[in-house]
């Protein structure tokens, strides 16, 4: 009797296992993850080994496969967008108040002042840090990654198609409610609208813009743009800020200029034009919740006064010229620099085509009847100027001698056997002879402050050149007086300081500075093989080709001296005691970035 309860226990024991197995259903066996499907996204900084654009998983976890770039020939149906989780831009926890203190940052330009697509402020744009736009640029690599956008940019196999997916979620500024597609269609349209003077009011112009769902849009391109994304549409250059369709509609284009409304971790709340800019910051903001309440940016360009005001704790924030680092440390400031952001020389204006209202064909660098003359002329004037000594002892060696007037290079385009011009003003006192100038010409040098060295440069370059027989008027304006004169090109024959800044990568943002139909920013010269030569850069798909197409453009530029570069430029940027960290790895040497600043 005892064997059988026994067995039967035993059976009841190994038969248990079974049993519970059956009971927990099918959730109790391991999930089988299906792979997601790999978005074909071009890289930020194409690396010259690459001969393909590099495949990436969107961060964002998908609830379904991201849905392939539309063909343009055929228009899709508007379906609603995926609605990832992580695109969600909700807190796991509520991110600490900001400090109940105020910053004060000092600026030597505040752009246009007009603070919507069209109006080609990406000084203010960046500085204020209202807006957000779709693509951010890493801080430590440069590379794109999501701000607005849920994933990295999505292709068509063509390049001809870009779809963009959008967070779900994130709110403009004072309950005008969320942002959607039709708001980033809506910021586009503003961009490339007739009379727009935004630096690539062109390419929007030239895109046709489809709503997909709420969260889903495609951008139609007439030809391939696998750089169109980083550069119309990335934070590193705030070319296109996204603003909310509903407020520019509702309170009127004047009032949302002077106002701005957009999604960032500050919100303005008061503006003096040529004054102050005043930015409360947004609680618990989805991406970035400032460390401090109150940010205000003053208008300051007289670099003494911008000392004086950061000794006397006035300011705790500003960019100064390089000639001021020895005085600005004396006085027990922390300058923290920006090494490499910009090459700074000098331009050489009236290099226009010849269908221009003020083309003149006379200027000694131009001579229309005369190309090889002015080209004696230009390399003259590249000759007169002694580069090392500049940097030695008017930028107190924060700097280096710089070949070319283009974009500091990080990739292969850049060839190192090009060297900075050689300091020689013999050979150009007998080229400007040679030219049909052996007694000179004169010319006038405009000169302004700004974030970089220009008011130095330009007359250190003006002194080097009179002494070569060039007799140089100064005049003195302010940098959108300038602009205003840039764009109309009205400088023929006058020479004015330039920089070019680095961005993700180097002819992105210098070709609207070198394309003749330029809508925005400050156009140096026009030439028909020069804008050929630009249009392939930026259509050719293949990074490797797409760098060595790019060396050729500054092989061109190199060798034709059109402008005069100086120096690789480093930025200082004073802070008193009350800053803690703050990265300076900034886009380019224009100083933004102030909802990262960590109070001591």
């Amino acid at each position: 009797m005892a064997t059988k309860w026994i067995n039967a226990v035993m059976a009841l024991v190994l038969f248990l296992p079974v049993l519970l197995g059956a009971c927990a259903g099918p959730e109790a066996a391991p999930a089988t993850a299906t792979p997601k499907p790999a978005v074909t996204a071009p890289t930020t900084a194409p690396r010259p080994a690459a001969t393909t654009p590099a495949k990436v998983t969107p961060k964002a976890a998908a609830t379904k496969p991201a849905t392939a770039a539309p063909k343009p020939a055929a228009t899709p149906r508007a379906t609603p967008a995926p609605k990832p989780a992580a695109t969600k831009p909700a807190a796991s926890k509520p991110a600490p108040a900001p400090k109940p203190e105020t910053v004060v940052a000092l600026l030597s330009n505040f752009g246009t002042e007009g603070f919507l697509p069209h109006n080609d402020n990406v000084v203010g744009n960046r500085a204020a840090t209202v807006y957000e736009t779709l693509w951010d640029l890493d801080p430590e690599t440069r590379d794109l990654r999501p701000m607005l956008a849920a994933t990295l940019p999505e292709y068509s196999p063509d390049w001809k198609t870009l779809v963009i997916n959008l967070r779900q979620g994130v709110q403009f500024h004072d309950g005008w409610g969320e942002m959607t597609a039709e708001d980033v269609k809506f910021s586009m349209e503003l961009g490339g609208r007739e009379g727009s003077i935004n630096v690539f009011a062109r390419d929007f112009r030239g895109a046709t813009v489809e709503i997909l769902g709420p969260y889903k849009l495609a951008v139609h391109l007439p030809k391939p743009g696998p750089l169109w994304a980083q550069a119309n549409l990335s934070m590193g250059r705030m070319v296109l800020p996204i603003v909310s369709r509903k407020y520019v509609e509702t309170a009127g284009e004047a009032k949302a200029s002077d106002m701005p409304i957009g999604t960032g971790p500050f919100k303005m709340v008061r503006h003096e034009l040529g004054q102050i800019l005043e930015f409360e910051a947004v609680p618990n903001h989805y991406r970035e919740t400032p460390d401090f309440r109150t940010l205000v940016i003053k208008l300051i360009s007289e670099p003494a006064t911008v000392v004086a005001m950061l000794r006397t704790g006035e300011a705790d924030v500003a960019a100064i010229p390089l000639s001021f680092v020895p005085e600005a440390r004396a006085g027990g400031l922390d300058v923290r620099m920006n090494a490499g952001v910009a090459v700074v020389g000098v331009g050489l204006g009236g290099q226009y085509l010849p269908s221009r209202e003020t083309f003149d064909p006379k200027v000694p660098w131009v001579l229309a009847k005369e190309p090889e003359k002015a080209l004696k002329v230009r390399k003259a004037l590249n000759l007169a100027v002694n580069r090392q000594e500049i940097v030695e002892k008017v930028l107190y060696g924060l700097g280096e001698p710089w070949p070319i007037q283009a974009p500091p290079a990080r990739d292969a385009s850049y060839d190192p056997s090009w060297k900075p011009y050689p300091y020689d003003p013999e050979q150009a006192k007998r080229l400007l002879a040679e030219a049909g100038y052996p007694n000179g010409f004169e010319t006038t040098m405009v000169q302004f402050p700004s974030a970089h060295a220009t008011l130095d440069i330009s007359e250190a370059v003006a002194i080097y050149w009179e002494k070569i027989g060039i007799k140089v008027k100064r005049l003195r304006l302010d940098a959108p007086t300038h602009r205003t004169r840039q764009l109309g090109r009205k400088n023929a024959g006058v020479a004015y300081p330039v920089w070019t800044n680095y961005y993700d990568e180097g002819l992105v943002g210098f070709a609207p500075i070198m394309r003749s139909n330029a809508t925005g920013t400050n156009p140096m010269y026009e030439y028909p093989e020069l804008d050929a030569m630009l249009e392939k850069v930026l259509a050719q798909v293949d990074p490797v080709k797409r760098l060595s197409l790019a060396r050729e453009v500054q092989k061109k530029l190199y060798e034709n001296y059109y402008a005069v570069p100086v120096s690789l430029e480093s930025m200082p940027v004073a802070v008193s005691k009350r800053i803690g960290e703050w990265k300076l790895t900034f886009s380019d040497a224009w100083l933004g970035n102030f909802h990262r600043i960590k109070l001591k």
